[in-house]
């Protein structure tokens, strides 16, 4: 996948789950994908996200592929700028998330 296909943005999650986009109106899985940015708002202080290269909830501690904390209160919003082409994902995008009320995903998928 080049850094020239279209940046998108993921359907909004709410809580740990994976990742989507929108196809035609319907959510579908993200399988390959650049991640360019993170962006999610903190629901209390210590947010933390977990993005792993899988489909499933298994959250494999070997297929993290990206690891981040923020906020101090909440309603902390926080952007995550991914240097170069990104975090390369190539079989899926699960995100584990701990007190975010809310988060997106940026890149090509």
């Amino acid at each position: 996948m080049s850094i020239t296909s279209k940046v998108r943005q993921s359907v909004i999650l709410t809580a740990s789950g994976q990742v989507q986009k929108l196809i035609a109106g319907s959510a579908a899985n993200i399988g390959k994908a650049n991640i360019m940015n993170v962006f999610a708002q903190s629901s209390a202080a210590d947010a933390e996200i977990k993005i792993y290269n899988e489909v499933g909830s298994g959250a494999t501690a070997s297929a993290l592929i990206f690891h981040g904390k923020f906020g101090t209160a909440a309603n902390h919003v926080h952007e995550f700028k991914i240097p170069a082409s990104g975090i390369y994902a190539s079989d899926g995008i699960y995100a584990d998330v701990t007190n975010v009320d809310f988060l997106y995903i940026i890149g090509t998928f």
